[in-house]
């Protein structure tokens, strides 16, 4: 809301204000009839800042482990071995039965 006020404000300043000619009827400027150009760059750069979106930084979320408590370890049956491994999709280690 203050922004909104306060380009409201300059753009009436800045409106108001332009290079006109001296009441004698000579220009005191570069270009005849170049009074426009301050007021559109200062309306720009107002016009810009209200209207640029604001950058949000967003810091990642840390990773979480998961620890699985280990189960009582059995003999294997014949031809076959215990071995830990990682589930590729739930990034866990899990004990699975290997054949040899």
């Amino acid at each position: 809301m203050k922004k909104t006020i306060l380009a409201l404000s300059l753009l009436a300043i800045v409106g108001t204000a332009s290079a006109h000619e001296d009441f004698r009827g000579y220009y005191h400027g570069g270009c005849y009839g170049c009074g426009w150009v301050a007021p559109a760059l200062i309306g720009g750069v107002i016009g810009y800042e209200l209207t640029r979106p604001t950058t949000v930084y967003v810091e990642p979320q840390p990773s979480v482990v998961y620890v699985q408590p280990q189960p009582t370890v059995q003999a294997p049956p014949p031809g076959y071995h215990w071995q830990q491994m990682i589930d590729p999709q739930t990034n866990t280690q899990k004990i699975v039965l290997v054949p040899n």
